[in-house]
């Protein structure tokens, strides 16, 4: 019978556990990466809602360059890790967004590309600059997901990046609602070992990783 790997070296060869672990901990040693993180998500966030499709040009290089740093720091383990959760927990916010549309809550000229990139830059952010939230209480990361993920919406119809085609008060209670269930959940997933994605916002979620087991991404 072939022996069965000690509990250290399954987590390296698994992947995700011993990256969610290790990543946080060589993340602490470069708050300049965590400040360049906070700072890039604000400039990505500014040139998507004033600039739409055109934003493309500046946030997808930044994305790219986010990666790009990690290799100049020597934090390979967060560049593999990185890409997992922008694939895996990205089109969740995608599928809501796109729900939200479907049902009439959302209007947009043309299709919103910059919204896109905007999620892939979101949960990056969620995995450093906004990582401190995630010890917070549950019920105070439900009221700041509430709050400021209305709000943003909000500040982007202001910007006539987003029309809201029902009246403002209807809108705010459906994306503050989603919102401060939306928020937690993702800082959950984020800085979980087990990785989840929604097949549809109906159906429960399926775990696709389990420590412990001999599944595999």
């Amino acid at each position: 019978m072939k022996p069965m790997p000690n509990h250290a070296s399954y987590r390296l060869q698994s992947g995700y556990p011993a990256l969610s672990r290790d990543c946080p901990k060589s993340r602490a040693k470069s708050r300049g990466f965590m400040i360049y993180n906070a700072l890039s998500f604000q400039l990505v966030w500014w040139s998507s809602v004033l600039w739409l499709n055109l934003s493309l040009v500046l946030t997808i290089p930044l994305l790219m360059l986010h990666f790009i740093l990690l290799i100049g720091l020597g934090k390979r383990q967060c560049y593999r890790l990185d890409w997992i959760l922008i694939l895996k927990l990205a089109p969740i916010g995608m599928v809501i967004d796109a729900l939200l549309m479907v049902f009439g809550v959302f209007e947009f000229a043309v299709f919103p590309w910059w919204l896109i990139c905007l999620w892939l830059h979101f949960i990056l952010s969620l995995h450093y600059s906004l990582a401190f939230m995630r010890h917070l209480p549950l019920f105070l990361q439900a009221i700041i997901g509430g709050v400021f993920g209305c709000l943003s919406y909000v500040a982007g119809a202001h910007m006539s990046a987003v029309t809201f085609p029902l009246a403002l008060s209807v809108t705010c209670i459906v994306l503050a609602t989603i919102w401060s269930l939306l928020f937690p959940l993702l800082l959950r997933l984020t800085h979980s070992n087990r990785v989840m994605i929604f097949k549809t916002l109906l159906c429960a979620c399926q775990t696709v990783f389990n420590p412990g087991t001999d599944r595999r991404l």
